[in-house]
């Protein structure tokens, strides 16, 4: 059996979420899948709650500290909000899905999904304040550019790529970099 990282074992959940749903979400299911012992998982989380957060933790920083992290290494605010639309409308969403299913049956899930929803609300509303300069503006745009996002990934079947990035752009008119 070969060694698996707890990145491993959490970026194979990711993968394994949207394919199982949360309710088949087990440590036998995870260590069949990885070719492991439950001993591995044990030594890696010590519980399944504690396996949990970490996971959501996990999810919380890859699906957004990090985006928002590459998104900050652009140079205006024009610039930012075009690399954020384009990393949005390139990021898979099974995974986004899964979790926020997960959520509607989890108290602690929601209360990360939560989190994880306010934090990027609060970055695209920083980011509409920079465009616009006016606050109830820029919040309104925040909300709507969430909403089509969350919205796009809900519908069956999603709508990703260019055609995201059309409906975002009917948002962003004139706010956002070309090129």
């Amino acid at each position: 059996m070969a060694r698996k990282s707890k990145r491993d074992w959490l970026i194979e959940t990711l993968t394994l979420l949207p394919e199982v749903g949360a309710q088949n979400l087990t440590i036998d299911v995870l260590t069949e899948r990885l070719g492991v012992t439950k001993g591995s998982f044990y030594h890696h989380f010590g519980s399944f709650a504690a396996f949990k957060e970490a996971l959501l933790t996990f999810f919380e920083t890859e699906g957004t500290l990090q985006i928002i992290d590459l998104t900050e290494q652009a140079a205006t605010p024009q610039a930012k909000l075009k690399r954020l639309l384009d990393i949005t409308a390139s990021f898979p969403t099974a995974v986004e899905v899964a979790v926020r299913a997960w959520a509607l049956q989890d108290e602690m899930v929601r209360a990360y999904q939560a989190r994880i929803d306010a934090r990027r609300i609060a970055y695209l509303h920083e980011l509409f304040r920079e465009l616009t300069g006016d606050e109830a503006e820029a919040f309104q745009r925040a909300q709507l550019l969430y909403v089509i996002y969350i919205g796009s990934q809900q519908v069956i079947p999603p709508i990703q790529g260019e055609d995201l990035i059309r409906h975002y752009a009917e948002l962003t008119h004139g706010l956002v970099a070309e090129g």
